[in-house]
Order: C-alpha cells, then sequence, then structure tokens
C-alpha cells in the first residue's frame, strides 16, 4: 500500500467526519457541558469504530451485512436508540432553562465519565453506517495482493487517530459557542438541536438499506 492510496482514504475519512451524523451530535451534547465530558463522548466513538474496524478485519461485519435479519436487528435497534437519546436532550433541555444559574457544569466525575463514554460508544456500535464504511468504503483502498486484514487494521487504525484529533478540535469549536452563548443558554441550544437531529437520524436510520 503506497502512501498515495493512505493520503487518498484519509481525505475521504476526514470527509466522513466533518459531515454531520449521529456521532456528531452525541459528542456535541456532552461537549455543551464540559470539555472533558465531550472529549470522553469522543473517545466512546473512536471504541466503537475499533469494534467495526475489528470485526471487518475478521470477516464479522461481511456476514452481518449481508444477513438481511441481521442488518434489520441492528438497523431497527440502532435507531430506537438514537431516538431515545434524542428524546432524553430535548427533556434535558427544559431542564437547563429551568435552572436559573448560569453557570458552568461541576468537573466530570469518574462515574458520569463512564457513563459518556458507554452511551457514545453503544451509539457507534448500533449504527450500521458506521459497519457499511468498514465494509464498502475501506476495501476501495485495498490492494489486491496483500493480506485483508493487515491493511483493514492499518487504515483502520488511521482512521481512528484522525478522528481522535477530529474530536479534539470539534470539541473546541463547542467550548466556542458555549464562551458566546454562555453556559447554560449553550446547554439549551445545543441539546435542542441535537435532540431534534438524533431523533430525526434515527428515524432515517430506519429507512437505510443494506447497499445505501
Amino acid at each position: 500500500m503506497d502512501l498515495g492510496t493512505i493520503g487518498a482514504f484519509l481525505l475521504v475519512a476526514t470527509v466522513a467526519y466533518v459531515t454531520p451524523g449521529p456521532d456528531w451530535f452525541v459528542v456535541m451534547r456532552h461537549a455543551a457541558t464540559s470539555p472533558r465530558a465531550g472529549l470522553v463522548a469522543g473517545l466512546g466513538v473512536q471504541s466503537g469504530l475499533v469494534v467495526h474496524m475489528t470485526a471487518a478485519a475478521v470477516g464479522v461485519a461481511a456476514v452481518l451485512l449481508a444477513s438481511a435479519q441481521a442488518f434489520l436487528v441492528l438497523k431497527i435497534v440502532g435507531a430506537a436508540y438514537l431516538v431515545y437519546l434524542g428524546a432524553r436532550a430535548l427533556r434535558d433541555s427544559f431542564a437547563h432553562r429551568a435552572d436559573d444559574a448560569d453557570a458552568d457544569a461541576g468537573p466530570t466525575t469518574a462515574a458520569s465519565s463512564v457513563a459518556v463514554w458507554r452511551e457514545a460508544f453503544v451509539s457507534n456500535v448500533l449504527n450500521p453506517k458506521a459497519a457499511l464504511f468498514f465494509m464498502a468504503v475501506l476495501p476501495q483502498f485495498l490492494s489486491p495482493s496483500a493480506a485483508v486484514a493487515p491493511q483493514v487494521l492499518l487504515l483502520g487504525t488511521l482512521d481512528v487517530a484522525l478522528g481522535l484529533l477530529w474530536w479534539v478540535v470539534f470539541v473546541a469549536g463547542v467550548q466556542r459557542l458555549r464562551s458566546v452563548l454562555g453556559a447554560r443558554r449553550s446547554r439549551v441550544v445545543v441539546d435542542r438541536v441535537s435532540g431534534v437531529a438524533l431523533i430525526g437520524l434515527g428515524g432515517l436510520l430506519a429507512t437505510v438499506g443494506r447497499r445505501t
């Protein structure tokens, strides 16, 4: 695999990251609470991608996506989870509005960090589009003359590393918004935008076909 191929893959992966999707809004919600929570959510998302990468390398994802019933179950469960997260975000937005204190959120505890990581991890693992990226997009950059699994792991690792860098930039952008609007108001805005987006994406995900 030459450097040109790797560069082209990273360019495609960058476009995928900067395009709004479920991961965006999950991370955005937590980043509006605190930088640490946002970074933990980003780490959760990338941990989910490690699962997809490993599955693709061993062929599990190919089997899953080839099965109509397995894909349908993953799609429905993933869509329902996004709708749940969106509904919770909308609920939280009204709770923040009712709170008169316009102060920064308290420090993220170890327990809450685990909950944030778990939420982001599960939302990514249950997103069949993430699996489709590793099974439909990534193979376009593989060399047929070399072993597949090592190439998948190499490109997948680069993709995960690129994503970690992206989430650092993304969280910094959310913090900039937070400094302009204020802590409480930014959380209300972000929760409402994220809530509507996640519910909409959940509904859209339920209509995704295996060949999308």
